[in-house]
């Protein structure tokens, strides 16, 4: 197991893990659940609605995040697509909350790296992998 893959899958763990208590203070807020003893007030219905959404949205990302970190650790190629996708997920359902829980998922990610067929290229080697590029400049009544 190689250092990177082990301290993306730790940073995941420890992101998501750091983020529980986000969709359950919205289930609280939405009356759904009691946990932190949360009172919605005269809230309008609509609104706890979208925060007991939202709640339960952020579960499922959590859920995304923790079978990232566990991809993670066992080196699939999938779990940095899946999660960049909990980093940003977790904006859309819990925004101002999610930012620190984002940010370290999001660096767990590009901890992994980007997965690439092609080997590295050598020393002073074509680095932007492009073919064919012409870069002759076209003088005046060549066109």
């Amino acid at each position: 197991m190689s250092v990177n893959r082990l301290a993306a899958g730790a940073l995941a763990a420890f992101g998501a893990a750091s983020a529980i208590p986000i969709p359950l203070a919205q289930l609280d807020f939405a009356g759904l659940i009691n946990t932190f003893n949360i009172d919605s007030g005269d809230s309008p219905r609509p609104l706890l609605v979208v925060a007991g959404v939202g709640g339960f949205l952020t579960i499922a990302v959590l859920a995304v995040a923790f079978a990232g970190a566990g991809l993670a650790l066992a080196g699939a190629p999938t779990a940095r697509p899946l999660l960049l996708v909990a980093a940003l997920a977790g904006l859309v359902t819990a925004m101002p909350l999610w930012i620190p829980a984002g940010v370290v998922i999001g660096a767990a990610a590009m901890l992994l790296g980007q997965p690439s067929s092609d080997p590295a290229p050598s020393k002073g080697g074509n680095v932007l992998r492009t073919r064919g590029v012409d870069t002759r400049t076209i003088r005046q009544g060549e066109a």
